[in-house]
């Protein structure tokens, strides 16, 4: 062929190319809809006509024929699918099995490893094993949320496409195609979209329905993943109705069922539903028990350490190990090297609630068996409640002992009296210990408590680790330190638990340690200690479990005694419930030990300054900052500023899934008085928020320290004057930014270079399970980036592909973050990529499609499907060989510290801060080059970047494919972090430093230094009104008579602050002296209509966004003799962004200003930051309504406490009432009411209620369930929309007749008679931060028995005065409830503290101290 010929016959061929591809595309979709790991026998399916117009459609499956079921061999016989028949097995029972899946799942399959009756035991990609449940097995039923009228937008989540008849058919197709959860459909063409999810199904189109399956599996979830190819040992238990799935024996899945009573067998490597794909992989050794195992002993089980010999059955119906790997998660028991002498202990088991006798009887049973070699023990179990036991329901247990005080014992007489009797019972026994009624032990407890008693002198106590059943540590030791406290409003020194939450290897807790106190859940004493401990009093305080042992440790470190952890011994703790404290032991502790406890803070301090840490509450700033105060907190007075807190920052990504104990410390920190002069100030976030924290507004003479840190060769005109006018010094992480700082000018003794950390512990290759990522090949890197010009994504994906071309043994996994505000969206990641490549002029490049699925020579690329966790990450981070991030800008990288701690190699430029850390014996090195931005970005306009060379990485690429070093150059790369970056060494280097500034402050005088807010990018009219210059107060004639401005909602709107600011009116009116008045000026909506009638045509109103009203009510009130002003504080009700017109209103009076601040968010905003300031600065008053408000507005927003007045909430004044005569007028008679009242709003979680109440009318029928409220007026559609559901909900059949609606907005009276017509009180909210509530206030004022979520109101009066329950926990709830109405006594005891912390508190009272209010202020001017 000559040459003319062949390029024309080429140019032909490119032409009709992609007619080629797109025909092979369209086969192979058809294949694999059809074939795509799935067998499918022709099934005999029933569809059941049902309308999808009510918003649910249910799809009914079934396969009457059975051929599959029929088809399964035995298991044994050598069958991959089987079934095993099993009898005896009804309504208590255990399933252990080891699985292990061959491949990894892609995104869209769904399998089953065993199906036991209607459970199935399932598997969703990447590889997440989860519990599914079929309501009718094996009939299969599917809902469908149906969205009539919209279209779904399913993007690269398209799974295929095919007409179809009716919305039926689409349903059933979806329901029968593995990975199908959601079905868009033409109405005109019929078409419809098959897809495994959807970004969204909001855009409304009339030509499409949607719908979408409503029990999708949990796929996606990386961090409850598990390695391909590996064994895990799964586990199911259940009783009474309660189903727990555990994986390698750390509970990961609860759910409330109902099952059948009987099974008649377990089917291996498949599931009734026919239509699923067949399970790829393998099960082994399965065991089925006639009881619920203990969560210890699923853990024990894993490594043979229980008996198996009252279990059904053990086959193996594949080849399996002849002794089981080791599971780096399972957990294990840490031997002793020793074996200790006279292993003896009688062990006390207090119990304090009515606890049925098989959990004694299996706490008894576990403590002796599960003891250690050679180890004895005689258990007493302690039941203190006077619950009527008898010894022979202990028979066979050994030596287990049941002892029953003469009269209840509280907590620690319990105790006390179980040491007594255990003394008495054999005085020769070595050893004493106590442990909880709620823990099991895991094998060999009391071995490893012994032998850490015998291989350390002059120790007094042992205590167990304690670990949560999801695997996570629980105690581990505390230490004393500041909080404050909000039943004694102030600052206290109080034990906290050090390492809640962490994983239970988490390093610091595998080595046996002294500590000042540690729970009151397991521990061991010689006997002779604890003679002497009784003989000084322990135990008599009346402490309860939270500060008893506390109590004890102080005793026994005052005698020189220590106290030590053992990681040697471990419980599990079963309890579900959190503890409550108790307000009389925090007042009897603070008595006996809060001169000490304070002297010994005050001893320990390093520095006796005080610092304030300004901090964000998320992304790698904010972990730094939470990790560093972690070793700083006890060493100097530390106080935390976020302006938004957990569950709210503003990186949930980051923290949500962190240890417990981590955002406790920070939420500790921000609580304590952060007002109080603070002498140094680290501003660790956005240095333009520096003027949104210090008091009075825009000024600071506290030491300014600004941690900051960029990514561009130099910082903008802006930032470099903060540095240079604001700031007292900076921190830096390198030298690089150091050198930078002073060619901009900035003076050399202002900069020091802190390195930034990492907690090495966390980030421990030894502590996160390697996961087998999707098509994970034989070596697999991975990249982090924000999607944006920084991170040089683009080099990073050319290289890759074009280093690997023809590879087929590689893998890239790309981890996008993406900023909070913005929706995470794959398939714009991957729109971004395919754009960038086929706008190359690289044919291949261009040919490249990084979809699954697509067929080319381009090597494995995937994009994760979501933004990750930093805990998915880091199992992501071990999961891989090699970290690549090789941005054109990086001051400094937390992923390849992470990386780094986690034991991986690098790619990496070496520009910026990271030429500090990164060295070649750990990481593959890029060139370079030096580029100017091109960006109309105003932050780097002029900047310089490191462009890194593709060439470069290509060659990076291939040297690390076939380096043979990569684990060697992982451990160095682990052993520069410990040394160099770990958080210990880091805060160490912070401490000094603030040492050298607090000793130089001594001899310094530090004037003020004005602080520029304009560079916070906030709404202009936030800056406009937070600069207007106050107005003088004038100076008013002394007068006894009072004319009184009040600015608030008023009735007709129905609000609360409307329905508050009346009352107070009402009452206030006739306490001011003689001819006094009170004018109200209403907030109004500017479209807001009249009342029909009795409205006063004359009344000023300010309708909320007219400014000219703000300015011409506050001309009004200056120029009509008015004295005072009050205002109603709520953002929402006042004009301007973010309601700042009220700082311009308060701004403009010239008569002192009252302030009613009546929600006190934790979480402002950068603006309502500015406007609360603000306001409070041109205030004469501040009126709070609790001591913890007035706190919370130092610590929270750094206003002080000089002009914060605490005036509590006012409550109806209320006579007693017989409530059986009140519940006749209501049709209530016979009836237990449960009530709960307000303005209907889904945070007002009556739903939670709703799913309670089947137990709880079970138990008792004669309860009546009232829900007295209309729909929130303000909130519109949303509001309707969940009072709808609320009444769906209540029309089950098991509540139905034990449910009233009541929605109107009633007037006092009659909203009364239906509170004091109430038994028991419910405010279920899911809102958190709810500082004021009035209807709990009424609740309250009318003696009421309260069960509540632990809001910030109800947590701050409900302590000791009713029942707190979980968040967003019907079961919680349940338990709460039911707890009342069993418990008479408590009920009344409750209701006595409700009427007892009420008085006072009526509005006759509270407008009272309004009026001395008003006095005071006025008689000063």
């Amino acid at each position: 062929m000559g040459p003319a010929v062949w390029t024309t016959f080429h140019g032909r061929l490119k032409k009709v190319r992609w007619l080629f591809l797109a025909l092979a595309f369209a086969v192979s979709c058809y294949t694999w809809m059809h074939n795509h790991k799935s067998r499918y026998i022709g099934p005999e399916l029933v569809l059941p006509g049902s309308s999808c117009q009510e918003g649910n459609c249910v799809v009914v499956l079934r396969d009457s024929s059975s051929r599959r079921q029929a088809s399964k061999g035995q298991c044994g016989t050598g069958s991959a699918e089987c079934s095993i028949p099993i009898h005896g097995v009804s309504d208590e029972w255990s399933l252990t099995a080891w699985v292990r899946l061959e491949n990894n799942l892609d995104d869209l399959l769904d399998t089953t490893a065993i199906s036991f009756g209607p459970v199935s035991l399932k598997y969703a990609a990447p590889a997440v094993p989860y519990v599914a449940l079929e309501a009718a097995w094996p009939e299969i039923r599917r809902t469908f949320k149906y969205k009539q009228g919209f279209r779904a937008n399913c993007a690269d989540l398209a799974i295929g496409s095919s007409q179809t008849a009716s919305l039926n058919d689409a349903l059933l197709k979806c329901a029968q195609l593995p990975g199908c959860t959601v079905i868009t459909r033409n109405v005109q063409d019929h078409v419809t979209y098959f897809c495994q999810g959807a970004y969204s199904i909001e855009a409304r189109d009339s030509a499409w329905d949607s719908a979408v399956m409503s029990e999708s599996p949990p796929s996606k979830d990386y961090a409850g993943a598990v390695a391909v190819k590996s064994w895990s040992y799964l586990a199911l238990t259940y009783e009474s109705g309660l189903l727990l799935f555990y994986v390698n024996g750390v509970l990961h899945q609860r759910l409330d069922i109902s099952l059948p009573a009987k099974y008649t067998r377990v089917d291996v490597g498949w599931s009734p539903r026919w239509f699923e794909g067949l399970f790829p992989g393998d099960v082994g050794n399965i065991r089925v028990w006639r009881r619920k195992l203990q969560p210890n002993e699923v853990a024990m089980s894993i490594s043979s350490e229980l008996p198996a010999s009252d279990h059904v059955l053990n086959v193996t119906p594949s080849a399996l190990w002849t002794a089981p790997v080791a599971i780096k998660s399972g957990w294990t028991s840490l031997a002793s090297s020793n074996q200790p002498s006279n292993c003896a202990a009688s062990v006390v088991v207090p119990f304090l609630d009515r606890t049925p006798v098989h959990q004694l009887r299996i706490l008894a049973s576990h403590l002796q068996q599960h003891a250690g070699n050679s180890c004895q023990v005689s258990v007493f179990l302690v039941a203190c409640t006077r619950q009527d036991f008898d010894n022979a329901g202990f028979d066979g247990l050994g030596q287990a002992v049941v002892l029953q005080p003469s009269a209840k014992l509280q907590w620690d007489a319990c105790i006390r009296y179980g040491f007594q009797q255990a003394l008495t019972w054999d005085s020769e026994i070595p050893y004493i210990a106590v442990v909880a009624g709620s823990l099991l032990p895991l094998p060999g407890w009391l071995l490893g408590l012994v032998s850490d008693f015998q291989q350390h002198t002059g120790v007094s106590a042992v205590f167990s680790k304690t670990l949560f059943v999801n695997g996570t540590i629980k105690s581990f030791g505390s230490r004393f330190e500041q909080m404050y406290d909000d039943y004694l409003a102030r600052q206290v020194v109080r034990p906290v638990e050090m390492y809640e939450g962490y994983p239970w290897n988490y390093g610091p807790t595998m080595k046996t340690v002294a500590v000042q106190a540690a729970g009151c859940s397991a521990w061991l004493m010689r006997s002779s200690g604890v003679t002497e401990l009784l003989e000084d009093g322990g135990f008599s305080l009346g402490l309860g479990s939270y500060l008893a042992c506390s109590d004890m440790a102080l005793r026994l470190q005052q005698a020189g005694r220590a106290v030590l952890v053992s990681p040697l011994s471990s419980f599990i703790d079963t309890a579900t419930r959190a503890r409550q404290e108790d307000p009389a032991a925090l007042q009897a502790f603070e008595q006996t030990w809060s001169y000490i406890l304070k002297a010994q803070y005050v001893s320990a301090l390093a520095l006796n300054a005080t610092a304030t840490w300004v901090m964000h509450c998320g992304g790698f700033a904010g972990i730094e900052a939470f990790n560093l105060v972690q070793h700083l907190e006890g060493k100097l007075r530390l106080r935390a500023q976020i302006q938004r807190g957990w569950p709210f920052c503003e990186h949930p990504d980051v923290l949500q899934d962190m240890p417990l104990t981590f955002s406790e410390r920070v939420y500790r920190l921000r609580r304590l008085s952060a007002y109080l002069p603070s002498d140094i100030v680290i501003h660790h976030k956005d240095y333009r928020q520096l003027a949104a924290w210090p008091w009075p507004p825009n000024n600071s003479s506290a030491y300014l320290i600004g941690r900051y840190s960029w990514d561009m060769d130099r910082i903008h005109r802006q930032w470099a004057d903060q540095v240079k006018l604001e700031l007292d010094e900076v921190w830096v992480p390198s030298n690089w930014h150091a050198t930078s700082l002073q060619q901009q000018g900035i003076q050399v003794n202002k900069i020091f270079v802190v390195p930034e950390s990492v907690d090495s512990h966390l980030y421990d290759p030894d502590i996160w399970d390697p996961l087998t990522l999707p098509r994970q090949r034989k070596l697999s890197f991975l990249t982090s980036f924000c999607m944006d010009d920084h991170a040089g994504w683009q080099a990073v994906l050319v290289a890759y592909l074009k280093a690997f071309r023809n590879h087929t043994d590689v893998s890239l996994y790309m981890h996008t973050a993406t900023f909070p505000q913005r929706v995470y969206r794959r398939d714009l990641v991957y729109e971004a990529m395919h754009t960038f490549l086929h706008s190359s002029k690289d044919t291949y490049l261009q040919s490249v499609s990084l979809y699954q699925g697509h067929t080319n020579d381009a090597p494995h690329v995937h994009v994760f499907g979501q933004q990750l966790t930093q805990l998915e990450l880091a199992r992501i981070y071990s999961s891989v060989d090699v970290v690549v991030v090789p941005s054109r800008s990086e001051g400094w990288d937390a992923p390849y510290m992470k990386a780094m701690s986690l034991g991986k190699p690098l790619i990496a430029s070496i520009w910026g801060g990271l030429a500090e850390y990164i060295q070649s014996d750990f990481a593959f090195l890029l060139n370079y080059t030096i580029t100017p931005v091109h960006s109309l970005d105003d932050w780097v306009r002029g900047a310089n970047w490191a462009q890194p060379s593709v060439d470069g990485l290509v060659t990076a690429f291939r040297t690390s494919y076939g380096s043979q070093n990569l684990c060697a150059m992982g451990q160095k790369a682990r052993w520069k972090i410990v040394e160099d970056h770990d958080i210990e060494v880091v805060s160490n280097m912070i401490l000094e430093r603030l040492k050298t500034i607090s000793e130089s402050r001594k001899s310094e005088s530090h004037n003020a230094k004005p602080l520029d807010m304009a560079k916070d990018p906030i709404p202009v009219d936030v800056h406009m009104c937070s600069l207007l210059p106050k107005a003088s107060v004038r100076l008013s004639q002394v007068m006894p008579a009072l004319k009184i401005a009040v600015l608030s909602t008023a009735p007709p709107r129905r609000c609360g602050i409307a329905t508050f600011n009346s009352a107070l009116v009402e009452y206030l009116q006739p306490l001011l002296p003689q001819g006094s008045s009170v004018e109200v000026f209403p907030l109004v909506w500017d479209t807001e209509l009249p009342a029909l009638g009795g409205t006063d045509p004359t009344q000023r109103r300010i309708r909320q966004e007219n400014y000219n009203d703000y300015v011409s009510t506050a001309r009004a009130i200056n120029g009509e003799g008015f004295h005072a002003a009050i205002l109603q504080h709520e953002f929402g009700i006042w004009g301007g962004a973010d309601g700042s017109l009220i700082v311009c209103f308060a701004k403009m009076l010239e008569v002192p200003v009252v302030t009613v601040i009546h929600t006190l968010s934790d979480n402002l905003w950068d603006s309502h930051q500015y406007i609360l300031q603000h306001l409070a600065a041109s205030s004469k008053a501040v009126v709070v309504m609790s001591e913890s408000s007035r706190n919370k507005l130092g610590a929270f927003h750094g206003i002080p406490s000089d002009n914060v007045i605490v005036l509590p909430h006012g409550a109806p004044v209320m006579s007693a009432v017989n409530p059986v005569a009140v519940k006749a007028m209501l049709n209530l008679t016979g009836r237990t009411v449960l009530m709960t009242n307000g303005l209907i709003n889904p945070m007002k979680g009556i739903d939670l209620v709703l799913r309670a109440l089947p137990a709880i009318v079970e138990e008792f029928p004669s309860v009546m369930y009232l829900i007295v409220g209309e729909p929130h007026p303000d909130c519109g559609k949303p509001c309707a929309d969940y009072l709808e559901e609320l009444v769906a909900a209540a029309s089950d059949h098991r509540i139905a007749d034990h449910i009233r609606f009541v929605t109107q907005f009633l007037d006092n009276g009659l909203l009364l008679q239906y509170v004091q017509a109430a038994d028991i009180y419910v405010l279920p909210y899911k809102e958190r931060i709810t500082t004021n509530s009035g209807t709990l206030t009424m609740a309250l004022a009318a003696g009421k028995a309260v069960v509540s979520t632990p809001f910030d109101h109800a947590a701050l009066v409900l302590t000791g005065r009713g029942v707190l329950v979980d968040f967003d926990s019907p079961l919680s709830l349940q338990d709460g409830i039911l707890g009342l109405l069993r418990d008479d006594s408590l009920r009344k005891k409750y209701q006595r503290a409700a009427r007892e912390f009420s008085l006072g508190r009526d509005w006759r009272s509270v407008a009272g101290e309004y009026a001395t209010l008003l006095a005071n202020i006025t008689a000063s001017h």
